[in-house]
């Protein structure tokens, strides 16, 4: 069963000021550095990155793995757009395919590979997504059966509305990190983020 991971890298940042959110620093690596080399450690079979905003300040800093990089002209009509050039460059043999925000710097191997294998578990047929306090986090893994109808969704919400209208199809993995819900936003966030991995403080 051949897992790939869709990671989401082409927003403008507009609540970041002039600064581009995935460029700055933590541990002295960018953000997406981080959340990349994450991905590239665990179990998948294809990673696709996805780009738009400043993409060629992006490419500059990313790990060496990271070789299928698209860029999403249109990405200022929202995220679905990024998600659906991604997963249309998916390869025909992969059963699942995760969607990982590129600003989540806390998000961690272990956990990725977790929804990996309970992914497996189920045979690929359910949708897998972190639960933390009872809530539905990041990063989703959906199966192959579902590619089509979040390429096919109208509007901006397209992998949620999947998640929505198919609750009974949703399994729910207990996270007891906050790693699955931290994303940087605003500064407020960064600083958070700086100050949790500084003191290697995860809740």
């Amino acid at each position: 069963m051949k897992v790939s991971a869709t990671i989401l890298a082409a927003g403008g940042s507009k609540r970041m000021g002039n600064d581009n959110k995935l460029l700055l620093l933590v541990n002295e690596k960018p953000i997406i550095y981080k959340v990349c080399n994450v991905v590239l450690e665990s179990n998948f079979n294809q990673v696709i990155l996805v780009t738009g905003y400043q993409s060629h300040k992006l490419v500059k800093v990313l790990p060496k793995g990271i070789k299928n990089i698209v860029y999403n002209e249109n990405w200022e009509d929202g995220m679905m757009s990024s998600i659906n050039i991604g997963m249309s460059k998916l390869d025909d043999e992969i059963d699942g395919n995760m969607i990982i925000l590129g600003d989540m710097p806390l998000i961690q191997t272990s956990t990725i590979n977790k929804l990996i294998d309970q992914f497996k578990i189920y045979d690929g047929n359910h949708i897998i997504y972190p639960l933390y306090n009872g809530k539905q986090a990041n990063p989703v893994l959906f199966p192959k059966k579902y590619f089509s109808k979040i390429l096919n969704s109208t509007g901006q919400k397209g992998c949620k509305k999947v998640l929505k209208k198919y609750p009974e199809d949703a399994v729910g993995i207990q996270c007891n990190s906050d790693e699955v819900i931290v994303d940087c936003d605003n500064r407020d966030d960064y600083f958070s983020i700086k100050k949790k991995l500084l003191n290697n403080v995860q809740t």
